[in-house]
Order: structure tokens, then C-alpha cells, then sequence
């Protein structure tokens, strides 16, 4: 049977008319066809103007297109169609010699008009599967996989895997997945992912980068979401998830967790609210705070802490438009001393500080009048100036009121307080107050208390 290549001409006249110059490609229909080399095979010289419903390629075949099942012990090249399972020892390629004997103004015709070579099939091979436009299916290859355009389906190999346009699905490669414009999905590799848009879905490497995160605060509202998981993240414009040692999130809409997070500083001109970094260091930090306060474990307590404004606004006055209180995002190292007893403790803390709202006019003086904070600290002790390498935790559940008084806030807090230690080989900690105890195990013990704290908060809104 004699089938000629449907172009899909998008409309009007011109498209008729360039078509109608372009010599037609004509392929024929067989049931099987058993190939030795690309050229000799049942089909004749003319293999490439065929395709099949089966294929046997001994060393390497080549066809129109393929329809339930080609084999090959090398290599099975098509020119323009692949349906059902591929499978060769060494390579797959579709889309190879597609336009061979026609012009470049022939081929950029036949393209114009919607020619292509497109996959819908399963396709394994030894060192790599290529397919020179659009792929749907799966894909396997002992080395790598590469598709032109779109991707839709999975991609798995050893090396890498590709796609030039969008990554629809699963990229897991030995090394690292690739994704021209998009990826909707889950890339995963060991070394590296990167799409130059949008990321809807998982990327999991030691390194990851792409240009705009999807999130809950994506501005039209949108369903998609992105995570980055790995040692060094990277996006422009962060509105999901960041977890890594090193964050960069850009315009900072959605969460960074990680030891180190870059972030732009500037208020949001969208009607939205910014996003959460949490970590030690945050780099483009805004509301940055020093606090001096004495509690029932340390009579000295040093604090330093780093974050962003959750609702600031571009106004003069920075105050939310809508929300009563002016909310920032806060990390705090945390430094405590006892002289007395000759403890001391280092932690971390992550806490909301809330300033009151009286009006939009940045020269208000009721403004920030209050503050109210709450959060969690935790804290490891120590003892004689060193380092105590034991297990023990101290958990501080906080919520603190404070006035300002220049220049800074007079603050006051209570807090609910947990303490786990170890007792093996291990000199006890005893604390000053009255505790419930409780026995974890022979080896640790814990106890519950109340605590308070009092002290003194300067604020400023530099940069870190």
C-alpha cells in the first residue's frame, strides 16, 4: 500500500501553495521486514520509504517508521514515526536522514507544515536512544537518552538524559538530567539537574538550578509546585522549596531551609506575601535583631538573629496593607553563660516577631510601638569552657512581649522547657528550677519545666 506523509498545514493559501511545490514523501506499508545492514534487507535498497509492523535487524536496519516491535542487535534507525517497543544493543535513533534528498527550502517547507519524527513507544538500548522531535513512552539506555523537543513519560540512564524543550515525567539519570525550557516532574541524578524555566515537581541532586520555582504564592495563582532538594541550590524566582546546604532563591516567595540562604532582599510589588528562610545565614537578611536577656538557665544570653519581613510593603512605611501586625521571618544564634556554675550553651532558633500596626503613615509614631514574639530555641550545654561532646538537648517553647523603648524593646517572655540528656559515662546536668522528670531509657533522661526570660532587643532593618 502507497501512503503519502500528511502535512498539517496550518491555513491559508501560501500553505497550499508551498506545499504543492514540495515533492512528495511517499512511504509503503509492510507487515515484516528482516534487515542484515541499513540497505539490504526484505525491503530492498529502499528500506527508508517503508513502515513496518515488525522488524528484525541483525546488525542494524532502517525504515519510515515502526509499529509493535523492532529489534536490532546494533542499532534500528527510523526516519519519521515509532509506535509500540524498540530494542537494539547499541543505539536507537529516530529522525535520522528524515529529510535526505530535499532541499533546505524543501525541509524547512515539509517542518513549516507540521512533518516531524515523533515517538509513542518503549525504547531500550545499550548506550543511547534518540529521538529528533517529540517522545511519549520510556526510555532506557546504558548510557543516555536525548529527545528535541518535548518529553512526556521517563527517561532513565546511566550517563545523562535530555530533553530540549519540556521534561514531562521522570528523568532519572547516573549523572544528570537536562531540560531545555520546563520540567513537570521528577528529575534525579547524582551530580547535576537543570531546566532554564519553570520547575513543576522534584529536582534531587548535589546540584540543582532552574529560573522559576512554581509555588502557592505564584502570582496568577497556579496549582503547581517545585522542590529542590541537594547541596547547592539555584533559581531566580523561588516561590516552593528549597532544601540544601546552600540555598539561592532570588525574589524569595516560597521556603529555603539549609545551613546558607541568598535571597533578595527587596518587599514584594505583588499582592502576595514573601517567603520563610530558614537556616544560620541568610544573605539578603532584613529585621535583623541583637538581644541581651537573662533566663532561669543562663543569667547571660546573647542573640543575633536573621531573616526577612513576611508582609513588608513598597510603601514609605513598609506596613502590610491588610494585617495589623508587621510580621518577620527570624533565625537566631544563640549564645548563653553561666559564670556561677561554669556552664554555658550555643543553639538555634527559629521564631515570628510581630510589630504593631497603627496606620500606613510612615511617620506614625504608634508604629512598632509593640512587639510580640514566638518561637522555639534549642541549645546544647557544655561545661569548663569546652566543648561537651555527650548527647543533651534543651528544647525552649517561647512567646515574648516587649515595649519600645529607645532604642530598642524592653521585653518579657515565658516558656515551656524540655531537657534530654545522656547519663552514660556523663556528669549530670541539674537545673535550678522544679522539674518533672521523665526516664527515656537507662541512658537518657529528661524533664519539663517553666521558664522565663527578661531583657533587652535592639533592632535594625540593615542588611546582613
Amino acid at each position: 500500500m502507497v501512503i503519502t506523509i500528511r502535512l498539517n498545514a496550518q491555513n491559508s493559501k501560501d500553505s497550499d501553495n508551498e506545499t504543492a511545490k514540495v515533492r512528495p514523501i511517499i512511504t509503503y506499508e509492510r507487515l515484516f521486514q528482516f534487515s542484515l545492514f541499513p540497505g539490504i534487507s526484505t525491503n530492498g535498497i529502499n528500506s527508508a520509504s517503508y513502515i513496518n509492523t515488525f522488524s528484525l535487524n541483525a546488525f542494524g536496519g532502517h525504515s519510515a517508521g515502526n509499529r509493535a516491535l523492532e529489534i536490532g542487535l546494533i542499532s534500528n534507525s527510523n526516519r519519521f514515526s515509532l509506535r509500540g517497543i524498540q530494542l537494539a544493543g547499541l543505539a536507537n535513533v529516530l529522525g535520522a536522514n528524515a529529510y535526505s534528498n530535499l532541499t533546505t527550502s524543501e525541509e524547512r517547507t515539509l517542518l513549516n507544515n507540521g512533518a516531524e519524527s515523533s515517538s509513542r513507544a518503549i525504547q531500550v538500548a545499550g548506550f543511547m536512544n534518540y529521538v529528533r522531535d517529540d517522545a511519549t513512552g520510556f526510555q532506557l539506555a546504558g548510557v543516555t537518552n536525548v529527545v528535541g523537543r518535548d518529553m512526556k513519560g521517563a527517561q532513565i540512564a546511566l550517563l545523562g538524559n535530555a530533553a530540549r524543550d519540556h521534561a514531562e515525567g521522570l528523568q532519572l539519570g547516573g549523572l544528570y538530567n537536562l531540560a531545555g525550557k520546563s520540567a513537570s516532574g521528577v528529575q534525579v541524578s547524582a551530580l547535576f539537574n537543570y531546566t532554564n524555566s519553570e520547575l513543576n515537581g522534584i529536582q534531587l541532586a548535589l546540584v540543582n538550578k532552574t529560573r522559576v520555582i512554581k509555588g502557592a504564592k505564584t502570582q496568577p495563582p497556579t496549582k503547581a509546585r517545585g522542590l529542590q532538594v541537594g547541596l547547592v541550590n539555584f533559581s531566580k524566582s523561588m516561590h516552593g522549596t528549597q532544601i540544601g546546604l546552600v540555598n539561592f532563591g532570588g525574589s524569595l516567595r516560597g521556603r529555603q531551609i539549609g545551613l546558607i540562604n541568598f535571597f533578595d532582599r527587596a518587599p514584594t510589588k505583588e499582592y502576595t506575601t514573601n517567603g520563610t528562610p530558614i537556616g544560620l545565614i541568610n544573605k539578603g537578611s532584613f529585621g535583623t535583631t541583637y538581644r541581651l536577656y537573662f533566663t532561669e538557665v543562663f543569667p547571660l544570653n546573647f542573640e543575633r538573629t536573621s531573616g526577612n519581613c513576611l508582609n513588608c510593603t513598597h510603601t514609605q512605611s513598609q506596613m502590610p496593607y491588610e494585617d495589623r501586625n508587621q510580621i518577620f521571618n527570624q533565625n537566631a544564634l544563640i549564645l548563653g553563660m553561666d559564670p556561677a556554675n561554669n556552664t554555658w550553651g550555643f543553639g538555634y532558633g527559629f521564631m515570628k516577631m510581630l510589630y504593631n500596626k497603627s496606620s500606613m503613615n510612615p511617620k506614625d509614631k504608634f508604629n512598632r510601638k509593640r512587639l510580640m514574639t514566638y518561637g522555639v530555641r534549642f541549645l546544647h550545654m557544655n561545661r569548663d569552657r569546652k566543648f561537651d561532646p555527650t548527647f543533651n538537648l534543651l528544647t525552649r517553647l517561647n512567646v515574648e512581649y516587649g515595649i519600645r523603648r529607645w532604642p530598642g524593646y524592653i521585653f518579657v517572655g515565658a516558656s515551656l522547657n524540655y531537657f534530654v540528656q545522656s547519663t552514660r559515662n556523663a556528669e549530670i546536668y541539674e537545673m535550678k528550677s522544679e522539674m518533672v522528670s521523665v526516664q527515656h531509657s537507662p541512658d537518657l533522661r529528661g524533664g519539663f519545666w517553666p521558664g522565663f526570660n527578661i531583657g533587652f532587643q535592639f533592632w535594625t532593618n540593615s542588611r546582613f
